[in-house]
């Protein structure tokens, strides 16, 4: 495997984020120190700077970056360097060595040989064990002693996705989140991530679960340079507390949003989209080159696949069996919704063969994935799931929808014009943007959304806006 991304060291050159790191850290000349991942040594030197002789511990994974390190350090005996794996270091593991200061710049998304994966979903099982950076989180803020102090630079995705929901909460309940200081990942140098922005976490350990929910998290945010960072002053402040995130939807930190919006989200009274409709993950063929056909080349990312002739795809309404069994005929292929920011409507550009020999084929075959075949050519509202500034939704309109779509299905029909309006309002953008800032959306944050059910009359005034907009975009087509 590529050693790249074995260790994915990206290294802090930045003096900015430097100096604000350590600045955050009250350190002391009797403190001891960790730095569990120790690249090339900035934070070390900086450390040495305000105090040559503090007894720092260097974890360090890499053979190649120990030598090193342990040749730079080799006149400075209060600098201790390791040769470990720290997700799975003994004294790691079981907390035999506690710290007053802990700092670094964890790895993001390295790669793991299946033996590794086997150990540290038996040794982390109650966490997301695919992304190492909130491993390394929560195993180092375990290792510090009570009243000790971490400051981590990470990805932002911890604060938000649905699957770290488990590191929150014992963020939440284990530590004093003194500051969180959120920009963007161009701000780091070398570095820019598609998928995340970055953030600096300063926090505190401490047993004491009531006070720690009492706890008040000073969020920073708009940062216009990296050298922001340093200056108290600079950048916009909010202060949120601890037991409004823990006890809210999904745990969420919700730097996005206003005070109105959060008390919305975490409103209980307030049913939820997951309470009024099904919110399910489409179709896979497994080899969509051979399954999936454009009706041209001219489709956005069409050109790899073959075109679909007319007279092959079916026209009818399809029969119960049909849906379930495939169709017997030549005209087998049925319009397939799929990803994609469209308002309203979709047109049918994409055709799945959905004759009864592939159906069979689909079946027996491991990759496809035949997820949530009841609600297959049913009314509904297709959300792609990566979504770009707005969130956006389509009819369904009982055509198959793919695994890039979340179908939203309510359990009222009725109200599936006026859901369609709803999803492509910026109160909805903003709704989501607070539930879940990320440009992946899956059915667990749609569930999530908070919906008022309209009184008649406003239902019906929406009804007749959205249905009188959708004929006029098909009669464009």
């Amino acid at each position: 495997m590529d050693e790249s991304l074995i260790y994915q060291a990206h290294y802090t050159k930045s003096d900015p984020i430097l100096n604000y790191m350590i600045g955050k850290l009250n350190i002391h000349p009797h403190d001891t120190i960790l730095e569990p991942c120790g690249g090339d040594g900035v934070f070390v030197d900086k450390i040495l700077e305000k105090d040559p002789n503090i007894k720092i511990n260097v974890f360090e994974l890499n053979p190649t970056t120990v030598s090193a390190l342990k040749d730079k350090y080799k006149e400075k005996a209060n600098v201790h360097i390791k040769e470990t794996d720290t997700l799975l270091d003994e004294t790691v593991i079981s907390c035999g060595t506690k710290y007053d200061k802990i700092i670094g710049n964890p790895p993001y998304g390295a790669r793991n040989s299946e033996k590794k994966k086997e150990l540290l979903n038996r040794v982390y099982a109650n966490l997301y064990t695919k992304e190492s950076y909130t491993l390394f989180l929560y195993a180092c803020t375990r290792c510090l002693n009570e009243h000790g102090e971490l400051s981590f630079i990470i990805p932002d995705t911890f604060l938000s996705l649905h699957r770290h929901l488990a590191i929150r909460k014992y963020l939440l309940t284990n530590t004093k989140i003194k500051e969180i200081a959120l920009f963007p990942s161009s701000f780091f140098p070398g570095i820019n991530f598609g998928y995340a922005n970055l953030c600096i976490i300063t926090l505190v350990k401490s047993s004491d679960v009531y006070c720690n929910l009492c706890n008040e998290i000073l969020i920073r945010t708009n940062f216009r340079s990296v050298e922001e960072l340093e200056d108290n002053d600079c950048g916009t402040k909010r202060l949120v507390s601890q037991r409004m995130v823990y006890e809210g939807v999904g745990a969420v930190l919700m730097f996005n949003s206003t005070d109105k919006i959060m008390e919305l989200i975490n409103n209980n009274s307030i049913p939820k989209i997951g309470d009024i409709a099904s919110c399910v993950t489409g179709f896979y063929s497994g080899n969509d080159k051979c399954y999936l056909h454009p009706v041209s080349k001219d489709i956005k990312n069409a050109k790899k696949y073959s075109c679909v002739e007319e007279c092959d795809i079916h026209t009818a309404l399809l029969t119960e069996r049909e849906k379930k069994q495939g169709i017997q005929t030549e005209d087998c292929y049925v319009p397939v919704v799929k990803g994609g920011n469209t308002e309203y409507v979709k047109p049918n550009h994409w055709f799945m063969d959905w004759s009864a020999k592939a159906i069979l084929e689909y079946k027996a075959s491991k990759k496809c994935r035949f997820q949530n075949s009841d609600f297959y050519f049913k009314n509904g509202i297709g959300i792609p799931m990566i979504r770009s500034s707005k969130l956006t939704g389509a009819l369904i309109d009982g055509r198959l929808f793919d695994q890039s779509i979340v179908g939203v299905f309510p359990k009222d029909e009725t109200l599936v014009n006026y859901l369609l309006g709803f999803f492509n309002s910026s109160v909805c953008t903003e709704l989501i943007n607070a539930i879940n800032p990320s440009t992946n959306n899956s059915a667990n944050y749609i569930k999530k959304i908070p919906f008022v059910v309209p009184n008649d009359e406003t239902k019906s005034i929406v009804d007749l806006r959205v249905k009188k907009y959708c004929g006029i975009i098909k009669r464009r087509e």
